[in-house]
């Protein structure tokens, strides 16, 4: 969805819809007179991504393989770290990010908060908690236990808390 927002911009097009529930933006993020963030073109941001994967920079993120096909781009398996995987029982449904930071950090940890909006910057300092967790979990050997008892919960709570 982003990309089709910043395909607009590039082409000049009206932006009709900044679908900001899943791409976080709102009017005048990716205008340069009026923005608060900082901004660079569309080809920096490629120069800058093809640097990172050619020099083995390791992404954590959630369903990062999503994005990276979305913009083209193939990264090494062993370069992309996607807690999306790392929290999956196969043969179980994919648990989403909001649904993990709260069941593993509780209620207090708003991500994705529909009050506030979506906020890349958050979901990925979200998914670099839960990559310290899993790691965690299975250094003390509860990876299992935990995931099992995550599915349970996930189910009785209908995957919303």
């Amino acid at each position: 969805m982003f990309f089709f927002v910043l395909f607009c911009v590039i082409l000049g097009e009206p932006i009709l819809d900044y679908l900001t529930r899943f791409s976080g933006l709102i009017h005048g993020d990716l205008d340069a007179a009026i923005s608060p963030h900082h901004l660079v073109s569309l080809k920096t941001s490629y120069l800058k991504l093809r640097w990172m994967v050619d020099n083995g920079i390791v992404f954590v993120g959630h369903g990062l393989s999503k994005d990276f096909r979305m913009i083209n781009m193939h990264v090494p398996d062993n370069q992309i770290i996607d807690t999306v995987h790392l929290f999956h029982l196969p043969g179980q449904r994919y648990i989403g990010l909001r649904f993990l930071i709260r069941y593993f950090f509780g209620a207090g940890e708003g991500i994705q908060d529909a009050s506030r909006g979506h906020d890349s910057i958050e979901d990925a300092w979200g998914a670099l908690r839960l990559f310290k967790k899993y790691e965690e979990l299975k250094k003390d050997g509860l990876l299992e236990e935990v995931l099992s008892k995550l599915y349970l919960d996930g189910h009785r709570l209908a995957w919303k808390n």
